[in-house]
């Protein structure tokens, strides 16, 4: 499954009663990780042509054969990206799609988020409570 918000910054604004503004997140279900890959790529190439930078944008992914999975699709989509590895790895500032960790992001904000593979989280022996904390790090 993958999810794709945008803030609420680069909306134009309206009232909806869940006590949020903006549109709901975009929410996806694929079959395999390399769909969901291909349709974000999809999507913020979408994104980028209604005027959002590529800096802007960040794919976030649960574990790095996720992001491993995303950095090919982007690159078959030609879209600027980096992958963040370690701590040194990456310039938040350069304008490309920022493929990172939830647990990277903690901190960061992006007006265009995509989360990818939330559909196979928590996996077997993971704790649910830190894979519910990550997750509202990440879509927030």
């Amino acid at each position: 499954m993958a999810v794709l918000s945008r803030s609420r910054a680069q909306r134009p604004l309206r009232r909806i009663n869940r006590g949020r503004d903006g549109e709901a997140p975009l929410i996806i279900r694929l079959p395999k990780l390399r769909a969901e890959a291909t349709k974000i790529s999809d999507l913020l190439n979408t994104a980028h042509q209604e005027d959002h930078a590529w800096g802007d944008m960040a794919v976030l992914c649960r574990h790095h054969n996720e992001m491993e999975e995303c950095a090919p699709a982007l690159s078959r989509w030609q879209l600027p990206h980096q992958v963040r590895q370690g701590s040194g790895s990456f310039n938040p500032l350069e304008d490309t799609i920022k493929v990172l960790t939830m647990h990277a992001s903690k901190g960061l904000e992006f007006p265009v988020v995509a989360l990818m593979g939330v559909g196979q989280v928590p996996a077997a022996g993971e704790d649910e409570r830190e894979e519910a904390r990550l997750f509202y790090v990440g879509g927030d």
